[in-house]
């Protein structure tokens, strides 16, 4: 996915319409503070989506994140070269991850640039990465995030072990 610097600020803005569409409560930016889009001395950009899943509970039990970051590229466009798409549902205990980061490392011992994870209960997985498919851009993360929210609970024994 490749984007140009002011269309980056535009797509994290979407973004976080879709979560607030699907009822979700952001906690990070808090309410009422802008939306950051944050950009390091290598010219990268990144941004953190925290939100609370509208679970009907005090203190919430279910809480998502979206967080991606975009490698600056000649002529002013930048590629996203990093995706973190997280779900915690305390209530039924599991947790989703849906990710790509550490991408030589990755390719080097599996073959593979993007993983998943899957712990049910929270805290204990088969194993530390599954194999994963890679998702196109945030707006598939979240709707992969909310499918797996309403959705059955994942059956973490049906997914492929990479270590």
């Amino acid at each position: 996915m490749r984007l140009r610097g002011a269309a980056v600020d535009a797509y994290v803005g979407q973004l976080a319409e879709l979560l607030e569409r699907f009822g979700v409560v952001l906690q990070r930016p808090a309410p009422g503070e802008p939306i950051e889009v944050l950009e390091a001395a290598d010219g990268s950009l990144s941004f953190e989506l925290v939100g609370a899943l509208p679970d009907g509970r005090q203190p919430v039990l279910a809480t998502l994140e979206v967080r991606e970051e975009f490698r600056a590229l000649d002529s002013g466009l930048f590629e996203r070269s990093r995706y973190e798409f997280e779900i915690v549902d305390r209530e039924r205990d599991f947790r989703r991850a849906f990710h790509l980061h550490s991408a030589e490392w990755f390719q080097g011992r599996h073959l593979v640039l993007v993983h998943e994870h899957c712990e049910r209960p929270i805290g204990r997985a088969r194993c530390d990465h599954f194999e994963g498919r890679p998702i196109r851009d945030g707006f598939a993360g979240i709707v992969t995030l909310m499918d797996a929210w309403t959705g059955d609970q994942p059956d973490c024994d049906t997914l492929r072990c990479l270590d």
